[in-house]
């Protein structure tokens, strides 16, 4: 809960300083904008690490196979990293290359849950 807060006020205080920014030096609200990001999405690793260690014993004790939570893992991190940066291209401006970006990280989800598709019609053939 304190890592929610501390990202909370971090992004709150960068979007308040970005938005006084703006008027004066509108390219240092975006790089300020990008840094509050990447601050942000730092501080939400130190639960990436510790949720891997959770699913991968979840993984064992249910007997999922890797084939099966890794894309849905790597879909995840896909999902947010393409918010991120499309969120980003929409503050400077830039609602062509948001779309664009969200494009392609829907491309990449879906390749990346490919390996899930595959395990899930095997399955369906073992029932039939």
């Amino acid at each position: 809960m304190t890592l929610l807060m501390k990202a909370a006020v971090t992004g709150i205080a960068g979007a308040i300083t970005a938005l006084l920014l703006k008027r004066s030096a509108p390219e240092l609200g975006l790089v300020l904008s990008l840094a509050v990001s990447i601050l942000c999405a730092l501080l939400a690793l130190e639960l990436v690490t510790g949720l891997g260690d959770i699913l991968e014993t979840v993984r064992q004790e249910t007997g999922l196979s890797p084939a099966v939570t890794g894309p849905v893992l790597k879909c995840v991190g896909v999902g947010i990293v393409t918010r991120i940066a499309a969120d980003i291209c929409r503050d400077a401006g830039q609602s062509a290359a948001a779309s664009a970006v969200e494009l392609c990280g829907a491309a990449c989800a879906l390749v990346t849950a490919l390996p899930l598709i595959r395990a899930l019609l095997e399955t369906v053939r073992e029932f039939i």
